[in-house]
């Protein structure tokens, strides 16, 4: 009789963990979570890094599905904050802006966190007609000027109004004296500017950057044309902006043999909303530090990317899962 109850007992201790087992394997697994990436104008160099980046992020996590859309420097601080977009590119100096409220921001934006930073370092691109030889501040000064730059939403449009402003010049001035401004994608500014429409070109990217190399190939000549070192300390001492070169040799045309052209630049980061979980902000930074060997793939000055100082010197807070990433991976301590 034990022998018979002990044997019942072995069964039904085995069922019961055979249906824990059964239990256990039909749990669902994490939910796929869905996030809204902003990136910068279609053509640029931010919407080809962030495409690149987020199939990486998706091929390795399968429960990550990440949209990719048009965004800037500007607008993407003020779409995570508002909760449209959970993650987005940001420019160094906006961010901080951002997240004190300082102009050209109203508010504070107090839900941004950083996964890091040195990701697609930008080179402004000022690129006109070959045969005109003047310097960018006579330029940016001639209210007749017929220029194009990408949306409003962008840190390239928010930063030829305070070029245009140095030179006592604005969009306002130009539309009276009969000058042109206009704003569009990089593939209808290269067009506009081929066709005549405008004569100047305002950008930015990562050397070598698309709207250059298109431009360079196409049928109008044109150069680039060196910021002056009075608009560059401006820029850098009143909001932050760097100070850089195009290098020798990045365009065969633009630069026609000039050698390296100085000019105004931005750092850029990851922003990444403070609501989006530990665990997901860990798993997308781990994932992107451990494929940052496939990142030339994508773009050129990606292959740049160091996670041992990614995380240092943020204008905003580093994400708690980004920085449980770099610190386990070893990079950060």
């Amino acid at each position: 009789m034990k022998t018979g109850i002990a044997a019942f007992g072995a069964r039904l201790a085995a069922a019961v963990v055979l249906g824990a087992g059964v239990l256990l394997s039909a749990a669902p697994s994490r939910a796929a979570e869905n996030l809204e990436w902003a990136a910068g104008s279609p053509g640029g160099s931010w919407f080809t890094i962030v495409t690149g980046l987020a199939n990486i992020v998706m091929e390795e996590n399968s429960d990550i599905k990440i949209r990719v859309v048009p965004g800037g420097g500007r607008d993407n601080p003020t779409r995570i904050e508002s909760g449209i977009s959970q993650m987005g590119m940001g420019i160094d100096f906006l961010a901080a802006a951002a997240m004190k409220g300082e102009d050209p921001y109203d508010r504070k934006h107090e839900t941004l966190r950083s996964l890091g930073g040195t990701w697609a370092p930008a080179e402004f691109h000022v690129i006109v007609a070959s045969d005109d030889q003047r310097p960018l501040a006579e330029i940016l000064a001639d209210p007749k000027i017929r220029i194009g730059t990408s949306p409003r939403a962008t840190s390239e449009e928010l930063t030829l109004q305070r070029a245009l402003a140095f030179y006592d010049n604005s969009s306002e001035k130009i539309s009276e004296a009969g000058g042109t401004l206009i704003n569009g994608t990089y593939t209808q500014l290269i067009s506009a500017f081929q066709d005549g429409q405008i004569d100047v070109l305002w950008g930015a990217g990562s050397a070598p950057t698309g709207i250059a190399l298109e431009t360079e190939t196409g049928r109008r000549e044109a150069r680039l044309v060196p910021f002056g070192d009075d608009l560059m300390a401006y820029l850098s001492d009143t909001y932050g902006y760097g100070k850089g070169v195009i290098r020798a040799g990045s365009y065969e045309k633009l630069q026609a043999g000039e050698g390296d052209v100085p000019v105004t630049t931005m750092e850029a980061l990851i922003l990444m909303s403070s609501e989006v979980s530990e665990d997901t902000a860990y798993t997308i930074t781990k994932t992107l530090i451990e494929n940052r060997d496939r990142f030339g793939n994508i773009y050129k000055v990606l292959g740049r990317y160091d996670p041992s100082v990614a995380w240092k010197n943020q204008p905003v807070p580093l994400h708690p899962g980004a920085e449980k990433a770099y610190k386990e991976l070893g990079f950060m301590k």
